[in-house]
């Protein structure tokens, strides 16, 4: 690739890639169209979407994050330019199936705990099967649940903008490591000696729920996609700030309580 190619933005993109992104997604129904996701700020709050966290997202190309087709269409992005790509349903969400409209009996739903009403979503237990789905209808001891995506059937437009392609082993950790750990990435130390990564971790993250599943979660992570790592150290950081003074007087506090 010339030097020209990569000044006007193009880069050779393919499955395994991390990619930062900013895309925002919207369905396209009677000409118009109705964001509901996006990692821009400024498109969520016109949409009315509470998104708890908007910034670029990690996309390891072929993972799957996106839509494959979405992500077949990142390959021929160039860095730093929006790119519309319209999806008919059959490459979005699938088209509607009639057959996933399921007749259940409400006593088998009260007996999951589920009091059925007429337009929620519920998950429930049918037939041996775990499923998600739209109340239609409640009546006659029957509820009629659509268990089609929400979005099947429709056309989606995304528009996707690559804002950067992550080539050194110590920007894909600290992506993988914010993808999971979020603002938390920030205050992480991280050193790679010989084939191993040793990351210290803020204290504070000790106190998050779930802490165990989120760091076993993120090594496999590593273990997975970064083939330059083969074993992995992780440590809570504590750094303790006391002035010369305060110190020696803890010592001779000691000393006396001796």
């Amino acid at each position: 690739m010339s030097n020209a190619d990569v000044e006007k933005g193009v880069v050779e993109i393919s499955d395994g890639d991390f990619l930062l992104v900013d895309y925002i997604a919207a369905v396209k129904e009677d000409g118009e169209e109705k964001v509901f996701d996006t990692t821009v700020k400024e498109e969520a709050k016109k949409a009315g979407l509470e998104i708890e966290r908007t910034e670029p997202e990690l996309v390891i190309v072929g993972e799957g994050l996106l839509l494959k087709s979405v992500e077949e269409e990142l390959k021929k992005a160039k860095i730093g330019e929006w790119k519309e790509i319209v999806l008919p349903p059959e490459k979005a969400f699938g088209k509607r199936d009639p057959n996933k409209i399921t007749i259940v009996p409400a006593r088998e739903l009260f007996a999951q705990r589920i009091t059925p009403r007429a337009g929620e979503e519920v998950t429930f237990r049918h037939r041996g099967k775990s499923l998600r789905g739209k109340i239609i209808t409640v009546g006659g001891g029957r509820v009629i649940i659509d268990t089609n995506h929400p979005l099947a059937g429709k056309t989606i437009v995304y528009r996707v903008k690559v804002l950067k392609k992550l080539e050194t082993v110590g920007e894909k950790i600290k992506a993988l490591l914010k993808r999971w750990i979020h603002e938390h990435a920030e205050k992480a130390e991280i050193e790679i000696t010989d084939k191993t990564l040793t990351i210290s971790l803020p204290p504070e993250l000790l106190m998050a729920n779930n802490i165990g599943i989120i760091i076993n979660a993120f090594a496999r992570d590593v273990e997975k996609k970064i083939e330059e790592v083969e074993a992995l150290n992780i440590r809570f950081s504590y750094t303790f700030k006391k002035s010369k003074e305060e110190k020696e007087g803890e010592l001779e506090q000691e000393k006396a309580d001796v």
